[in-house]
């Protein structure tokens, strides 16, 4: 009976690393082991190993307790670095997808991508103008990065078998599995992954790098809570409710003390309750915008996953405020946990923990779809040197094949010259098989460049025409959508290049908080706030805070289609002469808060 082949799949997080060991490739995998242990300080930023010494000790004595013994790894990759996209391309066969990709690249992304590996995964098959197109997720991947795990996997005596990324494992492993139509909100550590899936299919995906790590942090710069650790910090957010319910205070001797101190406390609640909405305001954009795109409503169930969705009061949150219903996962439809020696995605994290009986509020079975479905479903995504040697590899074995062909040939035609006219023939059947083959994509190039270049004048008249405050009214779309309702913007004042507005808090706000408000306003740059001040109505007895932000439009014009476009502007002058003053514009969120 044949060996079913087992990987070792690895999430490397800011604070919590995630291993499981799984069957590779097989579909409802059996997951072996799973365990999650803190990742050495300051050993992972942005995705990057930069203490490879020490975190590969602290991976090699982790495997060691479990008793994994297996050298093929599979790395699952989450970094603001990775770029994605949606393409669409003629219907062809799997063999000539990659050959289009290449021809059209610097037209999918906007950056050089000679330094990054391209890899793709499957959406969907649509039409368009009447011809079957199909629609691809492309993942950009800097050669760097991968790089960097390859010589931290040979630090840890592992093997790289190839890559996965953080938007890729957990969907393929729920569309297997039994998800149909469904929007699934991952919350992972350091990022937000929304995607939307119909009739077992991803259709569209929004990756935001912004995860439950932020919230983590937020719960340690209050001192008020008394905690100072990140592990703590996750408990505290396990077993208190921010978003729902209020802080007390134990009783003092001092009631003014204790009024301050409850005070302080309800504040960093409404900090915390505030972090964890802004991933509500993720899924709600997503999937706002998602049915912008089809004209009509998405009818599914949504599904929380990742370490992130264990926070209480989240289910609770998506809940009442997303208009789509809330489901749980049944896991045995997804993996296979069907081993009680090892009681795999239960995890561990110190051994005093594990001979305890207990199970670590950081490893749990929905913390772990993305390591198990990257083990399952890769995006195989493989540094250059990597293919190289197994080119190289592959080359020297079809010459060990072709010079066993050759002295069988050579036996063969001694026997007589039909022999070799017979294999003539075919030879040269099959070169012209290829020679067509290979045709297709040149004639598909042909036909993009043509009209390509027919549609260049248009648009060159076009890009030559545009200014920056063109994007004014786009601006104030993005500004009603993206500030929070308590965030008002009393006049916008523009140069065509400098942008400042003025706006109005009912409650103080700090610079850092206010700059993360304008995390999704991608019309503007190089924000600064110079000057904030405190006002009082003594008749009301209300208090407000003004803001002046500063502020220049991007190099980028939002589209037609809500995406951004390269500047098309012919210089910063030409717009200068330009003024324009709006006022009285509130913010709004795309939520039902």
């Amino acid at each position: 009976m044949k060996m079913v082949k087992r990987v070792v799949s690895i999430e490397a997080g800011v604070w919590w690393t995630k291993v499981a060991l799984a069957d590779y490739r097989k579909k409802n995998p059996p997951v072996h082991k799973a365990f999650a242990f803190r990742t050495p300080e300051h050993a992972v930023e942005d995705g990057y190993i930069r203490d490879k010494e020490a975190f590969a000790s602290a991976l090699k004595g982790e495997l060691s307790r479990h008793d994994i013994h297996e050298k093929e790894v599979v790395f699952t990759l989450s970094s603001s670095k990775v770029v994605t996209r949606e393409v669409m391309i003629p219907f062809v066969k799997d063999n000539k997808i990659m050959g289009i990709i290449e021809a059209q690249i610097r037209d999918y992304f906007p950056m050089d991508v000679s330094n990054y590996t391209i890899s793709y995964s499957k959406m969907d098959v649509e039409e368009e103008d009447g011809k079957k197109m199909l629609k691809l997720l492309l993942v950009a991947i800097p050669d760097n990065l991968l790089n960097n795990y390859v010589t931290f996997a040979e630090l840890a005596g592992l093997k790289v078998e190839t890559f996965d990324y953080i938007g890729n494992g957990t969907v393929q492993l729920l569309c297997d599995s039994f998800l149909e139509n469904a929007v699934v909100v991952q919350l992972e550590e350091q990022a937000t992954v929304i995607s939307i899936l119909e009739n077992k299919k991803l259709v569209f995906q929004r990756v935001t790098p912004y995860g439950y790590g932020a919230t983590i942090t937020a719960v340690i710069d209050h001192p008020v809570l008394g905690i100072d650790d990140e592990e703590k910090a996750l408990d505290f957010l396990l077993d208190h409710n921010v978003i729902y319910n209020r802080p007390t205070i134990p009783e003092m001797g001092n009631q003014e003390e204790m009024k301050r101190q409850q005070a302080l406390a309800e504040e960093a609640y409404e900090d915390l309750a505030e972090s964890l909405r802004y991933h509500l305001r993720i899924a709600n954009t997503a999937v706002e915008y998602y049915q912008n795109q089809v004209k009509q409503e998405f009818v599914g169930n949504v599904y929380l996953v990742g370490d992130g969705s264990r926070f209480a009061g989240m289910h609770k949150l998506f809940a009442q405020e997303l208009p789509l219903p809330l489901q749980e996962i049944d896991f045995t439809k997804v993996i296979d946990l069907r081993s009680g020696k090892n009681k795999a995605a239960e995890g561990t994290v110190t051994p005093d923990a594990a001979s305890s009986g207990m199970r670590p509020k950081a490893a749990t079975a929905v913390g772990f779809l993305s390591v198990i479905g990257a083990a399952v479903h890769p995006i195989d995504a493989r540094p250059k040197d990597m293919l190289v040697a197994d080119s190289k590899k592959n080359d020297l074995h079809t010459a060990y094949v072709i010079l066993a062909g050759a002295v069988l040939v050579s036996v063969l035609l001694i026997l007589g010259s039909g022999v070799r006219q017979l294999l003539a023939y075919r030879e040269h059947r099959n070169l012209t098989k290829r020679i067509n083959d290979l045709s297709y994509v040149q004639e598909t190039y042909d036909d993009y460049a043509r009209v390509q270049a027919e549609e260049q004048v248009y648009e060159k008249l076009d890009l030559a025409t545009i200014t920056k405050n063109e994007q004014l009214y786009p601006l104030i779309a993005q500004l009603e959508n993206e500030l929070p309702t308590t965030i008002h913007v009393k006049s916008i004042q523009t140069d065509g290049s400098l942008v400042t507005l003025n706006m109005e808090a009912d409650r103080k706000v700090t610079v850092g908080q206010m700059l993360l408000n304008f995390a999704d306003v991608t019309l503007l740059e190089n924000l600064s706030i110079p000057s904030m001040s405190e006002e009082s109505d003594e008749d009301s007895g209300t208090v407000t805070w003004t803001y002046t932000l500063n502020a220049y439009y991007t190099g980028a014009f939002l589209g037609e289609d809500g995406h951004l476009i390269k500047e098309a502007v012919p210089s910063a002058d030409a717009d200068a002469d330009t003024d324009t003053d709006t006022d009285s514009m509130e913010g709004e969120e795309q939520t039902n808060e």
